[in-house]
């Protein structure tokens, strides 16, 4: 999970001055494409939540409400509450709308306890660490500790065995590189980090490798 700017993409024009009483099913097929397209875009062919690369297909990932339409009515249509979510039914979106029980891992939530990610930077919340673990930052308040905690549960991105080895995979060839390029010095180091920049901002679970190449040089 990373932080998405939606200044980056333009408001779908089906959701730019949505008429009054407008609600998300009465969209029709070309216009859920549209939100479709920018979501996409916005996250760059990566699921919100867990990071992973989708398919462009409709079938393969859905538009996800970041608050429910059932409770939030007014936000049915809200481009700000819109995300791009993978289709797994372990994890992300999926799992989300089925946090309704009482108590456990699918406990209903308080979305305000959620980390949106187009608010919300993650990463001032949550450590990936090289071994594909995430977890809640050190010296968070509580109000954050919580915020923390609910954002991986709600989202399954902490306790999912898929997640943890896909984080994992993804950062081993630059913790590879890094420790080869050391010898080298630090120029060496820096002058590969810039030549990557840009595939780091597109790639999948970029924000592992990120966290990691931080820690490197701050």
């Amino acid at each position: 999970m990373h932080l998405l700017d939606r200044n980056t993409v333009p408001i779908p024009p089906c959701l730019v001055a949505p008429a009054e009483g407008l609600a998300y099913d009465h969209l029709n097929r070309a216009q859920k494409a549209e939100i479709r397209t920018n979501l996409l875009a916005l996250q760059k062919q990566r699921c919100a939540y867990c990071e992973r690369r989708t398919g462009e297909e409709r079938d393969e990932g859905h538009i996800e409400h970041f608050r429910s339409q059932a409770a939030h009515r007014d936000l049915k249509v809200a481009w700000s509450n819109m995300f791009w979510s993978c289709n797994d039914e372990k994890t992300c979106g999926k799992h989300k709308d089925k946090c309704t029980r009482p108590a456990g891992p699918k406990a209903t939530f308080d979305p305000n306890e959620l980390i949106d990610p187009s608010v919300d930077d993650p990463t001032h919340f949550l450590l990936f660490v090289v071994d594909g673990t995430v977890r809640p930052r050190d010296g968070l308040d509580v109000v954050g500790q919580r915020r923390a905690l609910e954002t991986l549960r709600v989202f399954q991105l902490a306790d999912s065995a898929y997640l943890r080895r896909s984080r994992e995979d993804a950062v081993k060839p630059y913790v590879s590189a890094v420790d080869s390029l050391l010898s080298a010095g630090r120029d060496a180091v820096v002058r590969y980090l810039q030549s990557e920049g840009a595939r780091i901002d597109s790639a999948p679970f970029s924000a592992v490798i990120r966290q990691y190449l931080e820690g490197i040089l701050p």
